[in-house]
């Protein structure tokens, strides 16, 4: 949502730290204190009211699919904590929150439809009244649990996933079994770090944990977006899991990250912010019919990859041979030795594929020895 913060918050909680409703309250307070101002105060909590009406509108402005349904939705659930989820789930639950607008008018017209003829009811009628009511009851139930989930769990179970967001919120990106380790998180009978995994990947989302660039590993969203701690080990996290380090065939350096889906994007555009370099290429369809989008980060200039793999390099595990070969690369004046430099990259990222490994061998007519002596020195 472009006119809210990254995490859904609304305005007043971006703005002030409180909800609208805690702003009421504490303005009611004042007024029971200060009699002699009481209209003042009745005025500031009547615009308050105003700015509320208004983020309501412009929350609902920006879902595709709601204005079909505006006169239905204002009949739910729109508190400050409904609202925020709206704002973050709006798009991927939509099929149960229309399904919870359908049944809603649904029964809405029938009522409609039985009070025009009230004075000749039957008992088909009372039983057609009954019917409507209990689908607009379970049109607020529906939209109600679409939107927090997280009240399908325990207790415990959300206490938990509570505690993993203070966690991630002081620590910046974890992973599951950091998190499950934690004298913090209370270990209940069958909780491993698996199911805490799973958990916070179905639920977490809604106390604003987001899967990591990493597998296995979470991070916390504030308003500003990720909450990083130490960005650089969290860059080489993205890299070694989703990312590339190569040299073109015309010996031109590339470095890159790669992600899909929405979280994916929100990776990419992170890590952006944080490196200050890189080139964005955001919603690209890898398949032509594909429902998922593709979204890269990408390093072209040899200024840009040095600043990258110069900060990420104590963090990387994965590919750190490859970031050492091409920094050297890129220093490097001696033609033969850029290109056993090369051919040191492109072994290493086919290192894990023997056939093809062997097949690069067998075109350079060398041996995996020789490559390990170009890597010599790195």
């Amino acid at each position: 949502m472009n006119n809210f913060s990254k995490n859904g918050e609304g305005w007043f909680e971006d703005n002030l730290g409180i909800s609208a409703t805690d702003v009421v309250h504490r303005l009611r307070k004042a007024r029971r204190h200060n009699k002699n101002e009481k209209h003042d105060i009745d005025a500031l909590i009547e615009d308050v009211r105003t700015l509320k009406s208004m983020e309501v509108q412009m929350t609902l402005s920006e879902i595709d699919w709601a204005e079909d349904y505006m006169g239905v939705i204002k009949n739910f659930d729109l508190s400050d904590k409904s609202l925020k989820s709206l704002r973050k789930f709006a798009d991927s639950r939509k099929v149960s929150l229309i399904k919870a607008c359908r049944l809603w008018k649904k029964g809405d017209e029938t009522l409609k439809m039985l009070a025009d003829h009230e004075e000749v009811w039957g008992d088909d009628e009372r039983m057609a009244w009954v019917d409507s009511m209990n689908m607009k009851k379970d049109a607020r139930k529906i939209w109600k649990t679409t939107l927090s989930q997280m009240t399908r769990l325990t207790d415990k179970e959300q206490e938990i996933i509570s505690k993993c967001s203070n966690l991630l919120k002081m620590n910046g990106p974890m992973s599951a079994r950091a998190l499950f380790e934690s004298d913090n998180v209370e270990k209940m009978p069958g909780l491993t770090a698996n199911k805490l995994s799973k958990l916070l990947s179905l639920y977490g989302e809604e106390v604003d944990i987001v899967n990591g660039a990493k597998r296995g590993t979470f991070v916390k969203m504030d308003k500003d977006g990720l909450i990083l701690k130490d960005p650089y080990a969290y860059a080489a996290g993205f890299l070694d899991a989703d990312g590339y380090i190569t040299i073109t065939k015309r010996g031109e350096p590339r470095a890159g990250f790669i992600a899909t889906g929405t979280r994916g994007r929100l990776h990419c555009e992170e890590l952006r912010k944080v490196l200050d370099c890189g080139v964005l290429q955001l919603d690209q369809k890898v398949y032509k019919n594909s429902q998922r989008s593709q979204h890269r980060l990408q390093f072209y200039s040899k200024g840009d990859i040095k600043k990258l793999l110069d900060k990420i390099m104590p963090h990387l595990q994965m590919k750190k041979t490859q970031a050492k070969a091409v920094l050297a690369f890129i220093e490097e004046g001696d033609s033969m030795r850029k290109e056993e430099l090369k051919r040191v990259v492109r072994y290493s990222n086919w290192s894990d594929d023997k056939a093809k490994s062997q097949t690069l061998l067998a075109e350079w007519g060398v041996s995996a020895d020789d490559v390990a002596k170009w890597q010599e020195g790195l």
